[in-house]
């Protein structure tokens, strides 16, 4: 229930809030990735180097954060920063881009579980063909599912934030079991000549690094899922940088182990890559641990895609309740459930708007995500400078350079994606997509300007 003064209930715990960060940064794409992206662009060692530097550059950019959470423990984060220390047509943007990230990850998740059925009950839900798009067959029994899935999270988190909270501390701890016994079972088991070579033939070793260190951004997004339940910490929110890190560190620890099963199990990896099999980690677990090895790994990427579901309706729905109380979406965003005490017309929008997603199939949506780094750039990138202007308002130079220094690594993240010829250069069909979004963000702040600039602010108010 909320409160009687209509605001959120304070039941999420530090271990709430870790398993809410380390649930939105592990998802599906740690399980399906290895051996369809990270190993072919960057082999084993320039993976692991990749997925290092990556996380540490993402910690730097984490420090702003916690320090914006500690100065302004509101719902909305990155979108109250830019506010409060750039302005609100900056905040705009910046919110813009977080609803696309925040929101299209959803629908994936849900859509990743296809992925799990397919291996684990091949033809279970693969029934009534309906069409093909982008060269994916859309099955009703799997659009059902997805619905399904995105149906009950939604159910939960209307229920409250604690029951939310709760199941995201069991799954993300499950999930962190689950790999680490997959991991060591395959380790011990395997050849480790199979790593070799550390990088793809034929390419440049610190182009295969600089494409995974790209990917940065998109691989550990949910860190900042972290301030957009700060109104609902029942602890100090000096803990919130350190939640961060442990979060981010362990996320970085996963991905490397999912690729080594990947790439040490059954033969050299580039001779298991070459055999191009439909998930090459599964079928790795598979034929070296069995069907009791892959069912462990199966549950370990049910709860990642169930956590991130869970991770991004909590996020999705605080900062679309952010964004109305400032004025920027309609004020029905902003109304508080009496009962349950959550947003509970932002999060049944986004569970409508997530129904949609699965009748286009998989490799659309994969386009959708594939921007997402980008969005999650320039976030990044906002709230970093937003640190830092406010740090030197308040006389603290350490913390405006850790600001300054995290919007650097927030650019040079941005320019990987972006710029022509660089190693994450986004697809033809994710700069559609991409140019797209904005297009429709810029008609949609011409018809809220007027009120959204002159209205008034929550924080003064």
């Amino acid at each position: 229930m909320s409160d009687s003064n209509g605001n959120f209930k304070k039941d999420m715990r530090p271990i709430d809030v870790w398993g809410l960060a380390l649930g939105a940064i592990i998802g599906w794409g740690c399980f399906v990735l290895p051996g369809s992206a990270f190993l072919p662009k960057a082999g084993p060692l320039g993976t692991m180097a990749g997925m290092l530097i990556g996380s540490l550059l993402i910690i730097v950019i984490a420090l702003s954060y916690g320090y914006l959470i500690r100065k302004y423990p509101l719902s909305g984060g990155e979108f109250i920063y830019t506010k409060e220390a750039i302005g609100k047509r900056n905040a705009f943007v910046c919110g813009w881009g977080m609803i696309l990230a925040y929101w299209s990850l959803i629908p994936l998740n849900a859509t990743a579980l296809a992925l799990i059925s397919r291996y684990l009950f091949p033809g279970i839900v693969q029934q009534g063909l309906l069409y093909q798009i982008a060269g994916w067959d859309v099955y009703a029994g799997e659009v059902v599912l997805a619905s399904a899935f995105i149906i009950i999270m939604a159910i939960v988190n209307i229920r409250g934030i604690k029951q939310a909270a709760w199941l995201q501390t069991a799954i993300a701890l499950t999930l962190v079991g689950c790999i680490c016994i997959v991991t060591f079972l395959v380790m011990g088991m395997s050849d480790w000549s199979n790593l070799e070579p550390g990088f793809p033939d034929g390419r440049r070793w610190w182009k295969g690094v600089f494409s995974i260190v790209a990917m940065a951004p998109w691989a550990f997004i949910g860190f900042d899922c972290i301030p957009q339940s700060a109104e609902e910490y029942n602890f100090s929110h000096k803990k919130s940088t350190g939640i961060m890190i442990s979060a981010i560190l362990v996320a970085a620890i996963l991905y490397i182990a999912v690729c080594a099963v990947t790439a040490v199990g059954l033969k050299p990896w580039q001779e298991l890559l070459a055999d191009r099999t439909n998930w090459p980690t599964g079928h790795v677990v598979r034929n070296t641990l069995g069907l009791t090895g892959l069912t462990v790994l199966g549950v370990a990427m049910f709860c990642a895609v169930v956590s991130g579901m869970n991770a991004f309706y909590i996020s999705t729905s605080r900062l679309m309740y952010a964004m109305a109380n400032e004025g920027s979406l309609p004020k029905w965003f902003a109304k508080l459930s009496p009962k349950y005490g959550t947003p509970k017309n932002a999060i049944v929008f986004t569970m409508c708007a997530s129904l949609f997603a699965p009748w286009f199939g998989r490799e659309i949506l994969l386009w959708i995500v594939d921007m997402t780094s980008v969005g999650a750039a320039i976030v990044f990138a906002y709230t970093t400078a937003s640190a830092a202007i406010i740090a030197r308002k308040k006389g603290d130079r350490r913390q405006m350079w850790i600001g300054w220094l995290g919007c650097i690594f927030s650019l040079f993240f941005l320019s990987l994606l972006t710029v022509p010829g660089m190693p994450g250069y986004l697809s033809f069909q994710s700069r559609v997509v991409l140019f797209a979004w904005i297009a429709i963000g810029v008609v949609f702040y011409l018809i809220i300007r007027k009120n959204y600039v002159k209205g008034q602010n929550r924080i003064s108010a």
